[in-house]
This record gives C-alpha cells, sequence and structure tokens, in this order.
C-alpha cells in the first residue's frame, strides 16, 4: 500500500494499515517535522469529561453549529465518538499529554465551545504527535521515500494504478505501481504566499493531480483565516493563547469581542479593526508569567524572536492569516474517492464534516481518527500484484521536467508566488465580492500565462529546488483558480466564505468543482439535501 503525505493523516493511516499486516511505503516531498500537522500548537479535541460534563454528542454538536449549517451530520458524530479512543491511542504511543493536578490529561477552552475539551502538549501539540507517530511507523515496518513530488496519478478502466514521483534528489520521474493508495498530504493555504501559516510548500498538489485525474473537489471556496497570528510574518499564534485567557484588544487597549468564538466571525471582527486602522494586539500580561512559560513556550519563544516582544510585559500586534482549507477531494464515508482503490483523508480531503468552518482542535482529530479508520479500510482487502504502469502515463511528466530544466529562464518564480499571494488576499481574503474575485481570475490567467517561461536557471539535476519551485508554481495557481471559481459562484456568506455583495445565507448547498472537455472547468451546486441540482459551466482562462 502507497500512502502519500507524511502529516499526521498520513502517518495514522500507514500505522493502521501496518497493523491490519500490510506492506507499507509512505513517500514525502518534505521534512515531516515541516508539515502542517508538525506546526499546528493548539491540541486535539476529544470529550473526555475529567472536569466537566461533556459528551461525544456536544462535541458533535458544537462541530456541526460551527460548520455553519453544512456539516455532515453523520460523520460529525463518527468523528467525536473516536476522540476519546484516539487520545488513548495516541498516549499508548507516548504522546504525552500535559496533566493537571490530580494525574488526568488536561484540557483547555478552544473557539466555538463552552467546554473544555482540548488535549495539549503545551503549545506544540502536533509536533509531539508527529513525532510520536513518526517513531512508531519506524519500529513498525513502515518505508519511508522521501524527496519524492506527486505530479500524476496513474490509473486505468476506473482503478488505481499508482503514481508519478519527481524524484527531486535526481530531478528523474519515477513510477511506483499500488493497488491502493491514500492521499494525505494536506491542504492548500500556501497559495496566500506572505499571508499565510502554512509552509509555502502547501501548494495543493495532490488536489491539482486529482483534478488532472477526473476526480472532483468540493467546496474549495471555504478557507479559514486564523484568527491570530504575528502582524507581518504569518507566524501562528495559536489558539492555545486565547485559551489560556489571552485577551484581543484594539490601538485604544481596549477588548472589542470574544476571543473564543468562531474562528471565521473572530477573523472578521479583528480584519474589521484592521480595515479601520486600528491595530490589534494579544495581551497575556494579565496572566501568571510561570504559566505562559509552562503552556505557551512556543509564543514567547516566537514573540521574542520574530517581534523582539517580552509578552508578560508588552503587547503582541497580530493579525489574520490563511491557515486551513475545508474543501478538497471528493471522498465518501469510508474515505474512497471516484477511483478504485484511491482514498484521501486529512486536509486534502473534503469529507464534509467540517462544513463551511472547522472548530480549533478538531483537524487533528479528524486527521488521526479518520487516517486510522481508511488505513484500515484500504488495508482491508486482499494484497495482490498491482500492474505495472504504462510508459504512457510517464512520458507526459518527462516531457514537463524536461521543459521546465532547459531553456531559458524570464521570469523570477518567487516574485510570481508573493504576487499570487497578495492577490488572492486583497481580492479573495476574508471579505469577498464579485469585482474582486473576477480580478482575481485575471490576474491568475496573466500570471499562468507567465509559466510557460519558467525555466531553472541552474541546469544541475541534482537536488535542483528551482524545478520543485516551478512546479509547486504551477499548482498554486491551478487550485487558486479553481477555489477562486468557487467563491465566485457561491452567492451568499456562510463561514469561512464572506461576500460583501451577497450577506445573507440561503439554502445549504455543496460545491463540487470538475474539470470538463478541453480547458473548461465546471462548478456545481448542490443542496446538502434533496434532489435539486444547480449547474454552472465555466470558461476556464486558455494558458499553456
Amino acid at each position: 500500500m502507497l500512502v502519500v503525505g507524511t502529516g499526521l493523516a498520513g502517518l495514522s493511516a500507514a500505522l493502521a494499515a501496518r497493523d491490519a499486516k500490510r506492506s507499507v511505503v509512505v513517500i514525502t516531498k518534505g521534512n515531516p517535522l515541516r508539515s502542517n500537522s508538525a506546526m499546528a500548537s493548539g491540541g486535539i479535541n476529544a470529550a473526555l469529561a475529567h472536569t466537566e460534563e461533556d459528551s461525544p454528542k456536544e462535541h458533535a454538536a458544537d462541530t456541526i453549529k460551527g460548520a455553519d449549517g453544512l456539516a455532515d451530520e453523520t460523520l460529525a458524530h463518527t468523528l467525536c465518538a473516536e476522540g476519546a479512543r484516539t487520545i488513548e491511542w495516541l498516549e499508548k504511543l507516548g504522546a504525552g499529554f500535559d496533566r493537571d493536578k490530580e494525574g488526568r490529561i488536561a484540557q483547555r477552552s478552544f473557539g466555538g465551545t463552552g467546554k473544555k475539551r482540548t488535549c495539549f502538549v503545551a503549545d506544540r501539540t502536533g509536533a509531539a504527535l508527529t513525532q510520536a507517530l513518526m517513531r512508531a511507523c519506524r519500529e513498525a515496518g513502515v518505508v519511508f521515500l522521501t524527496q519524492r513530488f506527486l505530479l500524476s496519478l496513474s490509473h486505468r478502466r476506473g482503478a488505481i494504478t499508482g503514481v508519478t514521483l519527481l524524484n527531486q534528489q535526481k530531478s528523474s520521474v519515477e513510477a511506483i505501481a499500488a493497488r491502493e493508495v491514500v492521499l494525505a498530504g494536506g491542504g492548500f493555504g500556501g497559495i496566500y504566499a506572505g499571508y499565510t501559516t502554512n509552509p509555502l510548500s502547501t501548494t495543493g498538489d495532490l488536489l491539482a493531480a486529482a483534478l488532472k485525474a477526473g476526480l472532483e473537489l468540493s467546496n474549495l471556496e471555504f478557507v479559514q483565516f486564523h484568527p491570530t497570528t504575528l502582524a507581518g510574518s504569518g507566524e501562528l499564534v495559536s489558539e492555545a493563547v486565547r485559551g489560556e485567557g489571552g485577551y484581543l484588544v484594539d490601538g485604544e487597549g481596549q477588548r472589542f469581542t470574544d476571543e473564543l468564538q468562531t474562528r471565521d466571525r473572530l477573523s472578521r471582527a479583528i480584519a474589521k479593526r484592521i480595515l479601520a486602522n486600528s491595530p490589534v494586539y494579544i495581551d497575556v500580561r494579565h496572566l501568571d508569567p510561570a504559566v505562559i512559560e509552562r503552556r505557551l513556550p512556543a509564543f514567547m519563544r516566537a514573540a521574542s524572536i520574530k517581534k523582539g516582544v517580552d509578552v508578560t510585559r508588552e503587547l503582541v500586534e497580530i493579525a489574520p492569516a490563511a491557515h486551513y482549507t475545508m474543501g478538497g477531494i471528493v471522498v465518501n464515508a469510508q474515505g474512497q474517492t471516484g477511483i478504485k482503490g484511491l482514498y484521501a483523508c486529512g486536509e486534502c480531503a473534503c469529507s464534509g464534516v467540517h462544513g463551511a468552518n472547522r472548530l480549533g482542535g478538531n483537524s487533528l482529530l479528524e486527521a488521526v481518527a479518520f487516517g486510522r479508520l481508511i488505513g484500515t479500510r484500504a488495508a482491508s482487502g486482499r494484497p495482490k500484484a498491482p500492474e505495472t504502469i504504462a510508459d504512457e502515463d510517464l512520458r507526459a511528466d518527462r516531457a514537463l521536467v524536461a521543459y521546465h530544466l532547459e531553456g531559458e529562464n524570464r521570469f523570477n518564480t518567487g516574485a510570481i508566488r508573493k504576487s499570487l499571494g497578495r492577490a488572492l488576499m486583497d481580492k479573495a481574503g476574508i471579505f469577498r465580492h464579485e469585482a474582486g474575485l473576477l480580478d482575481a481570475l485575471e490576474y491568475i490567467e496573466y500570471l499562468q500565462g507567465l509559466t510557460g517561461g519558467l525555466h531553472c536557471i541552474d541546469k544541475t539535476p541534482e537536488g535542483n529546488v528551482e524545478l520543485t519551485a516551478i512546479l509547486e508554481l504551477k499548482n498554486a495557481l491551478h487550485i487558486a483558480e479553481a477555489m477562486v471559481f468557487s467563491a465566485l459562484h457561491r452567492h451568499e456568506s456562510r463561514g469561512s466564505h464572506t461576500r460583501t455583495d451577497y450577506p445573507d445565507r440561503h439554502e445549504p448547498l455543496i460545491s463540487l468543482l470538475r474539470r470538463a472537455s478541453g480547458h473548461h472547468l465546471q462548478v456545481e451546486l448542490l443542496p446538502l439535501k434533496g434532489p435539486k441540482r444547480w449547474l454552472h459551466t465555466l470558461r476556464r482562462y486558455l494558458t499553456n
């Protein structure tokens, strides 16, 4: 079995498949300890009811409410029912959650709930969980292939046959045959370069490959902006800071909002203050310095290094930034895509559990709980030798790599990435309207036209980072276009998608986006429940 991605979803799926006695190969293009999972800091939700009455049913109710009318309620209940079992499993793997004075797993408050149900390891929870899972996978015999960039999904007669990859060490195209493939490579928040908590490598590569393979993507317009990042840097200021009692104050030093409301509402409240030329700060000066040092060490360190601020004595200026993408590859309740043997989980998948807005702490739970379930599901069939991948499946990818390795470069890849990020933040950010979204599409079309002139300045195949950067940029532009298309045709405000020209909420619809014949994309809006359908066929800007 093949797993693409080394975040918590991929590692959990891999370990579950090994527990089912399957051989597993995991591929990753980057450092697993720099994944979004590893950088997630606040915690993971579970209704443990250690210190107050709580239940999976109440957790599900909060999840459904936070999703603003667009959650798959059945899956939300499934997810929340897995909470306690997931924490117990992670504990057995050595996760080492913080404890309270009675020795129970400590829990803190997170936005959108009235309960303390977020388990944590100080403010570096994601890193601790990733390290525990990496260690368990290696001990279980999972094979890791690093510096492999997914290019295409190979499939025949409706079933997966494997993947084609760029070997980043050699700049060569490889093929790995597999009858079961689990996609778990994260979302696409990195397209907002300069305005995101994500690594810039988070460019929706798996979504681009899925779209190319004829699969559908859903709800791409729902991009969650984290309310609090260090202003000007995108460095995450974890929700743990507010969960531990931090205040949000404006330029006059006044609290102006509920710090523990859902992230969509809080981001809008902060953005409105900033647009009115009032800076916004996070204030923890009233907290015990010993508590800050013990439970928020990463926040203390980041503020000191990035801003030269002592958080025990000074305010820290913050601003929202793109953080998490609710949309992704369409899957069913078992994580299966439209191609037999191909599964998806974690942020690259759209199960519908988060709807239009995710609650903080639920992403790590989804990644681990659904990763385990899907890994077990993918491994449940009788192992068979995979089909060989035909040479024609490699030909186009080899030509693509050769094209960008050769030729004279005309444009700066990094500058284009920054320009794309700035345009998306300005035109398809927290507040959106038709004119801005159309401007964004036009600008994306322009940038896509430049990619034909991108070539590696350094022609050395070994370790050529320019080649990876070019391929990431092309995927970023492709997914940015798809996201803005979807946003343009959702004529309402819901969850993280706020249209100033359509401020009201209407019938709950999910969006489906696919490639049509030629150079076209189709966006289809379907009711969450019921048979009625809407179809919008959209002209795709012609680019090479």
